[in-house]
């Protein structure tokens, strides 16, 4: 009787601490979530946040005791829905066995409307500019060269073989299509894999084929599109790392796709090199015990990328992208201060930063985008004037630290905010600008569904569409990211360190966005593409916790690999 009162009374103290810890958490990460909603309306209404008012801080407050308790009952209720899946999945048989090239052609069907709404294919954002460095022969790094060289080549092609530039939009467009239905059809085959239930296959089915996010960038040449296709096949390969170490090593097919994914994000966007430098950082260092054949691979992958980045690129004669880019934060935040606190400044100031910004250009400051601003850049002279234009840089930080941090956080909010209207060019007639729904030169657009155009013309640019009730369900980045934070919040609460390798692929790569230009949902795709398997993650911990102690034998047992 004792030793039961006993161990009564020790598991009562491990509840305790369970709670208490949940609690601890629970504060954390709704400090930082209702922020998101207490900073991002003052900035979606006012455009600036008054740090020093102490009315911010009382709405934070009200607000982070709200989200506080909301995230608590929502962990709460994931514990429940865990132990009852614990006893369900133990004998359960996987039913879901659609053949793959099956799922792959019902994305692709899913979203042919969209791409005859807008037919060859929504010729976007930084499409055109790729387009023109292959027409003119001069290629730089600011794009992916070979994206450039796809892109291009297959126009260029097209012209010369039709006369139109409208074939090879479309024939880029249906190739996308197919390799993107294919790389998400690849998180139904991780679900099989680690033994989902197969309600979660037909919910991510579903979500990939019905999203209209996922529809207008599976038909738009935008390099974010397999960029971030590739970034979700490399965070399903790091779970799989995590979880089943032994059986992951024995296997050299999953260690070459883990390379292949890792060398395809270096060089599909110019962030997936820090985003992939990282995350072999954080792999070498937790998995120390298999260097032996981890680090031959990631050695690979970096000569790889040095020859792709050095003799490729001097065979074609590759010139590097301007230091501009690098530079978006900074700029934005000088013309913030130049435009609100001219009075303050010192004459030889302002003429150093008018040599590398004329003032023409930072009249045209626009506090979501700092394109207008970069357009004057001139490269040489910041060269000549580097050190002393980097010191006025963190002198004018340090004299007018909130003007900077306004500046950020202006210039981010759709990222972070649910609630906010991606809109970030701020069209002078009223237009959003969630996504460029255009076909952009050499193309013309050929539209062959007139209401379904309609649709996801709204979608891209009626702002009031964005405002409806729950549409933030479907379309906010800040809300996949507040769901993200939310699902490895929990995880990290409840000590399933291995999956959190995940979240911290997708810190990584919102770190390396937020010091671009402005806020566009095209950077943080990966937030969408990665939700079905961040939600299973989120209520089925346990089905990834008991992988860590398979065998090599046991590794894809029953996904058709």
């Amino acid at each position: 009787m004792p030793e039961k009162t006993a161990d009564s009374g020790e598991k009562m103290k491990q509840e305790e601490i369970k709670v208490g810890r949940k609690i601890v958490f629970a504060i954390l990460f709704g400090t930082v979530i209702s922020f998101f909603y207490a900073a991002g309306y003052l900035i979606e209404t006012y455009d600036s946040l008054d740090l020093k008012a102490g009315s911010f801080y009382v709405r934070w407050l009200v607000q982070d005791i709200l989200i506080t308790g909301i995230l608590y009952g929502i962990w709460e209720l994931a514990d429940r829905y865990g132990k009852k899946m614990e006893s369900c999945l133990k004998n359960g048989k996987i039913q879901f066995k659609f053949p793959w090239w099956l799922c792959v052609l019902f994305l692709f069907v899913c979203w042919i409307p969209a791409w005859l709404s807008i037919f060859p294919g929504a010729f976007n954002y930084d499409a055109c500019a790729e387009w023109q460095q292959v027409a003119c022969g001069v290629i730089n790094s600011h794009h992916p060269v070979l994206h450039v060289l796809w892109t291009g080549g297959l126009l260029e092609a097209s012209f010369a073989l039709t006369g139109s530039y409208d074939p090879g939009i479309a024939v880029y467009t249906c190739i996308q299509m197919l390799l993107l239905a294919a790389a998400l059809t690849g998180t139904l085959r991780f679900f099989k894999e680690f033994r989902v239930p197969d309600i979660f296959c037909f919910m991510a089915l579903l979500f990939y084929g019905l999203s209209p996010v996922v529809q207008l960038f599976a038909v738009s040449t935008t390099k974010d599109v397999l960029f971030s296709a590739v970034l979700l096949l490399f965070f399903m390969s790091l779970i799989r790392l995590y979880c089943r170490r032994e059986a992951f090593f024995l296997s050299r097919r999953q260690l070459a796709l883990f390379g292949g994914y890792a060398f395809a994000a270096m060089i599909l966007r110019n962030n997936g090199l820090y985003i992939v430098t990282v995350m072999f950082v954080i792999v070498l260092w937790n998995c120390r015990k298999y260097w032996r054949k981890l680090l031959p691979v990631v050695t690979l992958v970096c000569v790889a990328y040095g020859i792709y980045t050095g003799p490729f690129y001097q065979l074609l004669h590759v010139t590097p992208g301007g230091i501009e880019e690098m530079l978006s934060v900074p700029l934005q935040q000088m013309a913030r201060v130049y435009k609100y606190d001219r009075d303050s400044l010192e004459e030889g100031d302002v003429e150093l930063l008018c040599l590398v910004v004329p003032e023409e250009y930072l009249d045209l400051y626009r506090p979501t985008v700092s394109d207008f601003v970069k357009r004057g850049f001139q490269e040489e002279v910041f060269l000549e004037h580097k050190k002393e234009f980097m010191d006025l840089w963190i002198r004018w930080g340090m004299e007018h630290p909130l003007t900077y941090v306004n500046s950020l956080l202006i210039n981010t909010v759709d990222f972070w905010y649910p609630g906010a209207v991606v809109d970030g060019y701020r069209h002078g007639d009223g237009r959003s600008s969630y996504f460029d729904y255009k076909v952009d030169e050499p193309g013309k657009e050929i539209g062959l569904l007139p209401s379904v155009h309609d649709y996801y013309e709204a979608i891209s640019h009626d702002s009031d569409v964005q405002k409806k009730p729950f549409a933030f369900l479907v379309l906010s980045p800040g809300w996949y990211l507040v769901m993200t934070m939310t699902a490895f919040g929990y995880l990290w609460c409840r000590k399933r360190s291995r999956l959190l390798i995940g979240g911290a692929l997708s810190a990584v790569t919102m770190l390396t966005v937020l010091p671009g230009p402005m806020a566009l949902v095209r950077y943080v795709l990966i937030l969408y593409y990665a939700f079905p398997a961040v939600l299973v993650l989120f209520l089925m911990p346990e089905l990834f916790t008991d992988a860590e102690s398979s065998t090599g034998s046991e590794l894809y047992a029953g996904s058709g690999q």
